[in-house]
């Protein structure tokens, strides 16, 4: 995950399994324009054994533990690398967000119903000179699909996700849009 993301890791997690954890929101007022509901951020406890928590070891750890069904509060140490987010009842049916759509696709799968995701981003060309790229950024909807080709990896968009959800389980009212 960290080799074509930023390498920002993010795990959907329900408001229910935020509560078990306690997972209290970042900040009191979100001013994010996508209202992506951010918890404070995590790492596994050193109990777990795992080091400074930044290594993708230690991260796949903490993710782990996080979707563990017997983990407590206890099990984490606060701050960390790894940012939970708190999904929205109803899922992508409630809010059309990356966030529901990962817990939307665990809770379909009969999983427990927590995601790890990440930005997919684009290299860009290298400065020369400098260590840096320039024209890079994130992945939208037709570099995705790319990437799933290009890798063997099956790929929805949340759009599909939501006419599946909706056409198998029905709609619900005042949907809130994310625009990506």
């Amino acid at each position: 995950m960290i080799r074509y993301t930023s390498g920002y890791i993010c795990a959907p997690v329900t408001a229910a399994r935020a509560k078990k954890l306690s997972l209290p929101q970042m900040v009191v007022d979100n001013a994010d324009p996508n209202r992506t509901a951010y918890a404070v951020s995590v790492d596994a406890s050193t109990r777990h054994g795992i080091s400074t928590g930044i290594s993708a070891a230690d991260r796949s750890v903490t993710c782990r533990l996080l979707a563990d069904d017997s983990a407590t509060a206890e099990d984490f140490r606060r701050p960390g690398h790894i940012l939970p987010l708190q999904s929205r009842d109803g899922g992508v049916r409630q809010r059309r967000g990356h966030t529901e759509a990962a817990t939307e696709l665990c809770r379909l799968a009969k999983l427990p119903e927590v995601g790890v995701i990440c930005e997919l981003i684009t290299d860009g060309e290298e400065k020369e000179g400098v260590a840096e790229r320039v024209g890079g950024g994130m992945m939208r909807r037709d570099d995705c699909l790319a990437f799933g080709k290009k890798f063997g990896i099956k790929v929805c968009t949340i759009e599909d996700l939501v006419r599946y959800v909706e056409d198998t389980e029905g709609k619900l009212e005042g949907v809130v849009g994310v625009d990506y």
